[in-house]
Protein backbone atom coordinates (compact mmCIF):
# COMPACT_ATOMS: atom_id res chain seq x y z
CA UNK A 1 0.00 0.00 0.00
CA UNK A 2 1.34 3.42 -1.00
CA UNK A 3 1.60 5.82 1.90
CA UNK A 4 -0.26 9.10 1.39
CA UNK A 5 2.03 12.14 1.21
CA UNK A 6 1.67 15.45 3.04
CA UNK A 7 0.99 18.43 0.73
CA UNK A 8 1.60 22.16 1.11
CA UNK A 9 -0.81 24.13 -1.10
CA UNK A 10 -0.02 27.82 -1.67
CA UNK A 11 -2.72 29.98 -3.33
CA UNK A 12 -3.70 33.61 -2.70
CA UNK A 13 -7.18 33.39 -4.25
CA UNK A 14 -9.42 32.15 -1.46
CA UNK A 15 -12.14 30.49 -3.59
CA UNK A 16 -9.65 28.57 -5.71
CA UNK A 17 -7.71 27.55 -2.58
CA UNK A 18 -10.86 26.31 -0.89
CA UNK A 19 -11.96 24.15 -3.85
CA UNK A 20 -8.57 22.69 -4.73
CA UNK A 21 -7.59 21.95 -1.12
CA UNK A 22 -10.67 19.68 -0.82
CA UNK A 23 -9.47 17.80 -3.91
CA UNK A 24 -5.93 17.53 -2.52
CA UNK A 25 -7.24 16.09 0.76
CA UNK A 26 -8.24 12.98 -1.18
CA UNK A 27 -4.58 12.26 -2.04
CA UNK A 28 -2.86 13.56 1.07
CA UNK A 29 -2.38 12.45 4.63
CA UNK A 30 -2.38 16.16 5.51
CA UNK A 31 -2.88 19.38 3.51
CA UNK A 32 -1.40 22.68 4.71
CA UNK A 33 -2.85 25.76 2.99
CA UNK A 34 -0.92 29.05 2.77
CA UNK A 35 -2.15 32.36 1.29
CA UNK A 36 1.14 33.68 -0.12
CA UNK A 37 4.79 32.76 -0.73
CA UNK A 38 6.01 34.10 2.60
CA UNK A 39 3.52 32.02 4.55
CA UNK A 40 4.20 29.08 2.25
CA UNK A 41 7.93 29.19 3.08
CA UNK A 42 7.16 29.40 6.80
CA UNK A 43 4.84 26.39 6.55
CA UNK A 44 7.43 24.46 4.55
CA UNK A 45 10.10 25.02 7.18
CA UNK A 46 7.65 24.09 9.94
CA UNK A 47 5.91 21.02 8.42
CA UNK A 48 8.43 19.67 5.84
CA UNK A 49 5.70 18.47 3.41
CA UNK A 50 6.37 15.79 0.78
CA UNK A 51 4.86 17.79 -2.09
CA UNK A 52 4.40 21.52 -2.68
CA UNK A 53 1.63 22.71 -5.02
CA UNK A 54 1.87 26.45 -5.60
CA UNK A 55 0.56 29.32 -7.63
CA UNK A 56 3.22 31.55 -9.20
CA UNK A 57 1.89 35.11 -8.94
CA UNK A 58 1.18 35.96 -5.29
CA UNK A 59 1.61 38.91 -2.89
CA UNK A 60 4.47 39.31 -0.37
CA UNK A 61 6.57 36.62 -2.07
CA UNK A 62 5.75 35.05 -5.42
CA UNK A 63 5.90 31.31 -6.10
CA UNK A 64 9.26 31.51 -7.95
CA UNK A 65 10.95 33.24 -5.02
CA UNK A 66 9.40 30.83 -2.54
CA UNK A 67 10.47 27.73 -4.48
CA UNK A 68 14.02 29.08 -4.86
CA UNK A 69 14.17 29.35 -1.07
CA UNK A 70 12.66 25.87 -0.66
CA UNK A 71 15.21 24.38 -3.09
CA UNK A 72 17.98 25.92 -1.00
CA UNK A 73 16.65 23.92 1.96
CA UNK A 74 15.92 20.73 0.01
CA UNK A 75 17.14 20.51 -3.60
CA UNK A 76 15.16 17.28 -4.11
CA UNK A 77 11.80 18.75 -3.02
CA UNK A 78 8.84 17.80 -5.24
CA UNK A 79 7.11 20.91 -6.63
CA UNK A 80 4.07 21.46 -8.90
CA UNK A 81 3.27 24.94 -10.22
CA UNK A 82 -0.23 26.05 -11.12
CA UNK A 83 0.04 28.91 -13.61
CA UNK A 84 -2.11 31.13 -15.80
CA UNK A 85 -1.39 32.07 -19.44
CA UNK A 86 -0.84 35.65 -18.32
CA UNK A 87 2.08 34.55 -16.12
CA UNK A 88 4.30 33.51 -19.06
CA UNK A 89 6.91 36.06 -17.94
CA UNK A 90 7.71 33.74 -15.03
CA UNK A 91 7.78 30.62 -17.16
CA UNK A 92 11.51 30.55 -18.02
CA UNK A 93 12.42 31.06 -14.36
CA UNK A 94 10.06 28.26 -13.39
CA UNK A 95 11.68 25.87 -15.88
CA UNK A 96 15.14 26.66 -14.45
CA UNK A 97 13.94 25.51 -11.03
CA UNK A 98 13.47 21.97 -12.40
CA UNK A 99 10.12 21.40 -10.76
CA UNK A 100 8.00 18.27 -11.28
CA UNK A 101 5.18 19.85 -13.28
CA UNK A 102 3.27 22.88 -14.56
CA UNK A 103 -0.53 22.86 -14.73
CA UNK A 104 -2.48 25.68 -16.36
CA UNK A 105 -5.36 27.41 -14.59
CA UNK A 106 -8.16 26.63 -14.35
CA UNK A 107 -6.58 23.46 -13.03
CA UNK A 108 -7.37 20.28 -14.91
CA UNK A 109 -8.05 17.91 -12.00
CA UNK A 110 -7.29 14.75 -14.01
CA UNK A 111 -3.88 16.09 -14.98
CA UNK A 112 -3.21 17.10 -11.39
CA UNK A 113 -4.37 13.69 -10.15
CA UNK A 114 -2.06 11.93 -12.62
CA UNK A 115 0.89 14.07 -11.59
CA UNK A 116 0.22 13.59 -7.85
CA UNK A 117 -0.05 9.80 -8.22
CA UNK A 118 3.23 9.71 -10.16
CA UNK A 119 5.05 11.77 -7.51
CA UNK A 120 3.47 9.70 -4.70
CA UNK A 121 4.89 6.51 -6.23
CA UNK A 122 8.28 8.21 -6.51
CA UNK A 123 8.07 9.25 -2.87
CA UNK A 124 7.17 5.74 -1.82
CA UNK A 125 10.20 4.35 -3.66
CA UNK A 126 12.43 7.06 -2.22
CA UNK A 127 11.22 6.34 1.31
CA UNK A 128 11.75 2.60 0.84
CA UNK A 129 15.26 3.24 -0.43
CA UNK A 130 15.88 5.57 2.49
CA UNK A 131 14.73 2.85 4.90
CA UNK A 132 17.07 0.38 3.23
CA UNK A 133 19.94 2.88 3.44
CA UNK A 134 19.24 3.46 7.12
CA UNK A 135 19.10 -0.30 7.74
CA UNK A 136 22.36 -0.84 5.86
CA UNK A 137 23.92 2.03 7.75
CA UNK A 138 22.82 0.60 11.10
CA UNK A 139 24.22 -2.82 10.13
CA UNK A 140 27.45 -1.16 8.98
CA UNK A 141 27.70 0.67 12.31
CA UNK A 142 27.72 -2.69 14.08
CA UNK A 143 30.75 -3.70 12.01
CA UNK A 144 34.06 -3.25 13.75
CA UNK A 145 35.71 -3.27 10.32
CA UNK A 146 36.27 -0.23 8.14
CA UNK A 147 33.76 -0.62 5.32
CA UNK A 148 33.51 1.25 2.00
CA UNK A 149 31.63 0.94 -1.29
CA UNK A 150 33.06 2.02 -4.65
CA UNK A 151 31.16 2.54 -7.91
CA UNK A 152 32.32 1.10 -11.24
CA UNK A 153 34.73 4.05 -11.70
CA UNK A 154 36.21 3.22 -8.26
CA UNK A 155 34.80 6.41 -6.79
CA UNK A 156 34.00 6.25 -3.09
CA UNK A 157 30.22 6.45 -2.66
CA UNK A 158 29.76 5.03 0.85
CA UNK A 159 31.81 4.64 4.02
CA UNK A 160 30.65 3.34 7.38
CA UNK A 161 31.11 5.31 10.58
CA UNK A 162 34.18 3.32 11.61
CA UNK A 163 35.94 4.36 8.39
CA UNK A 164 34.89 8.00 8.74
CA UNK A 165 35.98 8.08 12.40
CA UNK A 166 39.36 6.56 11.55
CA UNK A 167 40.12 9.33 9.05
CA UNK A 168 38.41 12.02 11.14
CA UNK A 169 35.99 13.06 8.37
CA UNK A 170 32.24 13.77 8.42
CA UNK A 171 31.21 11.95 5.24
CA UNK A 172 32.49 10.53 1.97
CA UNK A 173 32.56 13.96 0.30
CA UNK A 174 34.75 15.27 3.09
CA UNK A 175 37.06 12.25 2.69
CA UNK A 176 37.35 12.79 -1.08
CA UNK A 177 38.25 16.45 -0.54
CA UNK A 178 40.93 15.49 1.98
CA UNK A 179 42.38 12.56 -0.01
CA UNK A 180 42.57 12.04 -3.77
CA UNK A 181 41.53 8.36 -3.47
CA UNK A 182 41.42 5.50 -0.99
CA UNK A 183 44.66 3.86 -2.16
CA UNK A 184 46.66 7.04 -1.51
CA UNK A 185 45.92 6.62 2.20
CA UNK A 186 47.57 3.23 2.67
CA UNK A 187 50.82 1.36 2.11
CA UNK A 188 50.57 -2.20 0.79
CA UNK A 189 53.02 -4.60 2.37
CA UNK A 190 53.42 -6.65 -0.82
CA UNK A 191 55.78 -4.89 -3.25
CA UNK A 192 54.11 -6.48 -6.30
CA UNK A 193 51.10 -4.23 -5.64
CA UNK A 194 53.13 -1.36 -7.06
CA UNK A 195 53.99 -3.11 -10.35
CA UNK A 196 54.06 -0.97 -13.48
CA UNK A 197 51.19 -2.63 -15.30
CA UNK A 198 48.45 -2.36 -12.67
CA UNK A 199 45.18 -0.75 -13.79
CA UNK A 200 43.29 -0.30 -10.56
CA UNK A 201 44.28 -0.85 -6.97
CA UNK A 202 41.33 -3.19 -6.39
CA UNK A 203 42.49 -5.44 -9.24
CA UNK A 204 46.03 -5.41 -7.83
CA UNK A 205 44.84 -6.29 -4.32
CA UNK A 206 42.84 -9.19 -5.77
CA UNK A 207 45.95 -10.53 -7.52
CA UNK A 208 47.66 -11.03 -4.17
CA UNK A 209 47.26 -14.18 -2.10
CA UNK A 210 44.57 -13.64 0.53
CA UNK A 211 47.00 -13.62 3.48
CA UNK A 212 49.14 -11.01 1.68
CA UNK A 213 46.31 -8.50 1.18
CA UNK A 214 47.61 -6.42 4.07
CA UNK A 215 47.72 -2.63 4.05
CA UNK A 216 48.84 -0.08 6.62
CA UNK A 217 46.91 3.10 7.46
CA UNK A 218 48.29 5.95 9.56
CA UNK A 219 46.05 7.22 12.37
CA UNK A 220 45.54 10.85 13.33
CA UNK A 221 48.07 10.22 16.12
CA UNK A 222 50.64 9.04 13.51
CA UNK A 223 50.39 5.43 14.62
CA UNK A 224 50.44 2.71 11.97
CA UNK A 225 47.60 0.20 11.92
CA UNK A 226 47.61 -2.95 9.78
CA UNK A 227 44.45 -4.18 8.02
CA UNK A 228 43.53 -7.28 6.06
CA UNK A 229 41.60 -6.31 2.91
CA UNK A 230 38.52 -8.21 1.72
CA UNK A 231 36.98 -7.37 -1.67
CA UNK A 232 33.50 -8.30 -2.88
CA UNK A 233 32.49 -7.24 -6.39
CA UNK A 234 28.75 -6.99 -7.13
CA UNK A 235 28.40 -7.79 -10.83
CA UNK A 236 24.74 -6.77 -11.12
CA UNK A 237 25.25 -3.20 -9.92
CA UNK A 238 28.99 -2.97 -10.72
CA UNK A 239 29.76 -1.88 -7.19
CA UNK A 240 32.65 -3.07 -5.04
CA UNK A 241 32.38 -3.59 -1.28
CA UNK A 242 35.70 -3.44 0.55
CA UNK A 243 36.24 -4.36 4.18
CA UNK A 244 39.39 -3.54 6.17
CA UNK A 245 39.84 -5.81 9.22
CA UNK A 246 42.40 -4.56 11.73
CA UNK A 247 45.16 -7.07 12.44
CA UNK A 248 47.73 -4.73 13.98
CA UNK A 249 48.52 -6.98 16.97
CA UNK A 250 48.74 -10.05 14.76
CA UNK A 251 50.89 -8.18 12.21
CA UNK A 252 53.26 -6.98 14.92
CA UNK A 253 53.60 -10.48 16.32
CA UNK A 254 54.12 -11.86 12.81
CA UNK A 255 56.78 -9.21 12.18
CA UNK A 256 58.59 -10.21 15.37
CA UNK A 257 58.56 -13.85 14.30
CA UNK A 258 59.63 -12.91 10.77
CA UNK A 259 62.49 -10.80 12.13
CA UNK A 260 63.61 -13.70 14.28
CA UNK A 261 63.27 -16.17 11.40
CA UNK A 262 65.11 -13.95 8.88
CA UNK A 263 67.98 -12.63 11.00
CA UNK A 264 71.17 -14.33 12.09
CA UNK A 265 71.16 -14.79 15.84
CA UNK A 266 74.84 -13.93 16.27
CA UNK A 267 75.45 -11.03 13.84
CA UNK A 268 71.84 -9.76 13.59
CA UNK A 269 72.14 -9.34 9.82
CA UNK A 270 69.92 -11.29 7.41
CA UNK A 271 70.37 -15.05 7.37
CA UNK A 272 70.37 -17.79 4.75
CA UNK A 273 66.57 -18.21 4.86
CA UNK A 274 65.98 -14.55 4.02
CA UNK A 275 68.62 -14.59 1.29
CA UNK A 276 66.98 -17.65 -0.31
CA UNK A 277 63.72 -15.69 -0.56
CA UNK A 278 65.29 -12.51 -1.95
CA UNK A 279 67.46 -14.07 -4.69
CA UNK A 280 64.48 -15.43 -6.73
CA UNK A 281 62.86 -11.97 -6.51
CA UNK A 282 65.99 -10.41 -7.99
CA UNK A 283 66.00 -13.01 -10.77
CA UNK A 284 62.33 -12.24 -11.51
CA UNK A 285 63.10 -8.51 -11.55
CA UNK A 286 65.88 -9.15 -14.07
CA UNK A 287 63.57 -11.08 -16.40
CA UNK A 288 60.81 -8.48 -16.05
CA UNK A 289 62.81 -5.23 -16.24
CA UNK A 290 66.24 -6.40 -17.51
CA UNK A 291 67.94 -4.80 -14.50
CA UNK A 292 71.42 -6.38 -14.07
CA UNK A 293 72.62 -7.67 -10.72
CA UNK A 294 75.67 -9.42 -9.32
CA UNK A 295 76.32 -11.88 -6.52
CA UNK A 296 79.24 -11.98 -4.05
CA UNK A 297 80.26 -14.74 -1.69
CA UNK A 298 83.11 -14.00 0.73
CA UNK A 299 84.91 -16.15 3.26
CA UNK A 300 87.27 -15.28 6.13
CA UNK A 301 90.71 -16.58 5.37
CA UNK A 302 92.07 -19.16 7.84
CA UNK A 303 89.29 -18.44 10.32
CA UNK A 304 89.85 -21.82 11.98
CA UNK A 305 93.18 -20.49 13.27
CA UNK A 306 91.36 -17.64 15.05
CA UNK A 307 89.00 -20.06 16.82
CA UNK A 308 91.81 -22.50 17.68
CA UNK A 309 94.12 -19.76 18.98
CA UNK A 310 91.74 -17.35 20.74
CA UNK A 311 88.67 -19.48 21.28
CA UNK A 312 85.17 -19.45 19.77
CA UNK A 313 84.06 -16.50 21.91
CA UNK A 314 86.64 -14.25 20.24
CA UNK A 315 85.75 -15.85 16.91
CA UNK A 316 82.12 -14.84 17.41
CA UNK A 317 83.17 -11.26 18.20
CA UNK A 318 85.20 -11.15 14.96
CA UNK A 319 82.16 -12.40 12.98
CA UNK A 320 79.96 -9.70 14.51
CA UNK A 321 82.50 -6.96 13.86
CA UNK A 322 83.00 -8.11 10.27
CA UNK A 323 79.24 -8.14 9.66
CA UNK A 324 78.97 -4.59 11.05
CA UNK A 325 81.89 -3.41 8.88
CA UNK A 326 80.42 -4.85 5.67
CA UNK A 327 76.90 -3.66 6.54
CA UNK A 328 78.26 -0.10 6.81
CA UNK A 329 79.48 -0.38 3.20
CA UNK A 330 76.21 -1.93 1.90
CA UNK A 331 73.52 0.03 0.06
CA UNK A 332 69.93 -0.21 1.26
CA UNK A 333 69.01 -1.65 -2.16
CA UNK A 334 71.43 -4.57 -1.71
CA UNK A 335 70.95 -7.73 0.34
CA UNK A 336 73.71 -8.78 2.73
CA UNK A 337 73.41 -12.01 4.71
CA UNK A 338 75.37 -14.57 6.67
CA UNK A 339 75.43 -17.79 4.68
CA UNK A 340 76.85 -19.88 7.50
CA UNK A 341 80.03 -20.24 9.53
CA UNK A 342 82.50 -17.63 8.27
CA UNK A 343 80.81 -17.24 4.87
CA UNK A 344 78.78 -14.19 3.88
CA UNK A 345 76.81 -13.44 0.68
CA UNK A 346 75.55 -10.29 -0.97
CA UNK A 347 73.21 -9.40 -3.84
CA UNK A 348 74.27 -6.20 -5.58
CA UNK A 349 71.14 -4.82 -7.24
CA UNK A 350 71.47 -2.95 -10.55
CA UNK A 351 75.18 -3.80 -10.65
CA UNK A 352 77.31 -5.19 -13.52
CA UNK A 353 80.59 -7.12 -13.34
CA UNK A 354 82.70 -3.95 -13.47
CA UNK A 355 80.94 -2.29 -10.52
CA UNK A 356 80.75 -5.54 -8.55
CA UNK A 357 84.54 -5.95 -8.83
CA UNK A 358 85.05 -2.43 -7.51
CA UNK A 359 82.69 -3.06 -4.58
CA UNK A 360 84.41 -6.33 -3.67
CA UNK A 361 87.92 -4.82 -3.93
CA UNK A 362 86.87 -1.91 -1.74
CA UNK A 363 85.47 -4.35 0.86
CA UNK A 364 88.60 -6.50 0.69
CA UNK A 365 90.84 -3.49 1.31
CA UNK A 366 88.62 -2.15 4.12
CA UNK A 367 88.71 -5.51 5.91
CA UNK A 368 92.47 -5.85 5.49
CA UNK A 369 93.07 -2.38 6.98
CA UNK A 370 90.63 -2.81 9.89
CA UNK A 371 91.86 -3.80 13.34
CA UNK A 372 89.47 -6.22 15.03
CA UNK A 373 89.12 -7.14 18.71
CA UNK A 374 92.24 -8.53 20.44
CA UNK A 375 94.19 -6.38 17.98
CA UNK A 376 93.57 -9.01 15.31
CA UNK A 377 93.94 -8.59 11.58
CA UNK A 378 91.99 -10.76 9.16
CA UNK A 379 91.53 -10.99 5.39
CA UNK A 380 88.74 -12.31 3.19
CA UNK A 381 88.54 -13.97 -0.21
CA UNK A 382 85.77 -13.03 -2.66
CA UNK A 383 84.00 -14.86 -5.47
CA UNK A 384 81.80 -12.85 -7.86
CA UNK A 385 79.37 -13.63 -10.68
CA UNK A 386 76.95 -11.52 -12.71
CA UNK A 387 73.52 -12.89 -13.63
CA UNK A 388 73.24 -13.90 -17.28
CA UNK A 389 70.24 -14.09 -19.62
CA UNK A 390 69.81 -17.88 -19.46
CA UNK A 391 71.06 -18.31 -15.88
CA UNK A 392 69.31 -19.87 -12.95
CA UNK A 393 69.93 -18.72 -9.38
CA UNK A 394 71.79 -21.98 -8.76
CA UNK A 395 74.09 -21.47 -11.75
CA UNK A 396 74.85 -17.91 -10.62
CA UNK A 397 75.84 -19.10 -7.15
CA UNK A 398 77.80 -22.07 -8.48
CA UNK A 399 80.03 -19.78 -10.59
CA UNK A 400 80.66 -17.49 -7.60
CA UNK A 401 81.59 -20.55 -5.46
CA UNK A 402 84.12 -21.58 -8.10
CA UNK A 403 85.50 -18.03 -8.20
CA UNK A 404 85.88 -18.08 -4.39
CA UNK A 405 87.68 -21.42 -4.56
CA UNK A 406 89.98 -19.95 -7.21
CA UNK A 407 90.73 -16.94 -4.96
CA UNK A 408 91.71 -19.34 -2.15
CA UNK A 409 93.90 -21.37 -4.44
CA UNK A 410 95.73 -18.27 -5.72
CA UNK A 411 96.79 -17.18 -2.25
CA UNK A 412 93.65 -15.78 -0.48
CA UNK A 413 92.79 -12.11 0.20
CA UNK A 414 91.76 -11.86 -3.44
CA UNK A 415 88.74 -11.06 -5.62
CA UNK A 416 87.93 -13.42 -8.51
CA UNK A 417 85.13 -13.34 -11.07
CA UNK A 418 83.55 -16.13 -13.11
Amino acid sequence: MIEKPSILYVEDEENIAKQLSKFLNYFASKVYVAQDGKMGLEYFEKYQPDIVVSDIRMPNMNGIEMVKAIKEINPEQHIIFTTAHSESGYFIEAIDLQVDGYILKPVNLKKLEKKLLFITKQLDNEKELQKQRLLIDEIAKLQENLLIVLDKAQKLIYANQMFLNFFNVYDTQNFCKKYSSVNTTFICEDESFYSKDHHTWVEEINKLEYNKRIVTFQTQEFQHKAFLVSVKEIDVTQHTIISFTEITDLAQETQKLKTKAYHDELTHIFNRAYFNEELPKEVARYHRDKIPFSYIILDIDLFKNVNDTYGHEVGDIILKELATLIQAHTRTTDTFARWGGEEFVEILSNTTKKDALEVAKHLKDSIEKYTFSNNLKITCSFGISEFRENDTAQELMKRADKALYKAKELGRNRVEFL
